[in-house]
């Protein structure tokens, strides 16, 4: 019986190391993929401080709008299907860093609970 209960505990610790380690892997990546989306941020507050310019000045903002179309209309259409193409990546990405951050925060939680009551 003492074999069995140090062979699920020496099972148990090494799956402690690898959730550690995947946690560490996780947390890199999650780094990596904050600081592309920094980039991202820029431009999307960039496009926002536009989009209020042309709220408060409509007339400016719609001629702008008519002179692009008038004179490069591909370039409308090639600039909005990358906008949607965008906004779908984006959208998808939100999404997957939301659950990473939900089961990060569930698992941390999760072991600092077991390593306390493991203490008392």
């Amino acid at each position: 019986m003492g074999n069995r209960q140090e062979r699920l505990a020496l099972r148990r610790q090494a799956l402690l190391l690898k959730i550690q380690a995947e946690r560490g892997l996780m947390t890199i990546h999650y780094q990596e993929l904050k600081e592309s989306m920094g980039m991202a941020g820029g431009a999307a507050s960039l496009l926002g401080r536009a989009g209020q310019f042309a709220r408060h000045r409509p007339l400016l903002g719609g001629i702008a709008i008519a002179a692009v179309l008038i004179f490069k209309p591909r370039r409308i259409f090639s600039f909005a299907k990358s906008a949607l193409l965008g906004w779908q990546t984006w959208r998808s990405l939100a999404n997957v860093l939301r659950g990473i951050r939900t089961d990060v925060f569930n698992t941390t939680n999760t072991t600092a609970s077991s390593v306390n009551s493991s203490k008392s």
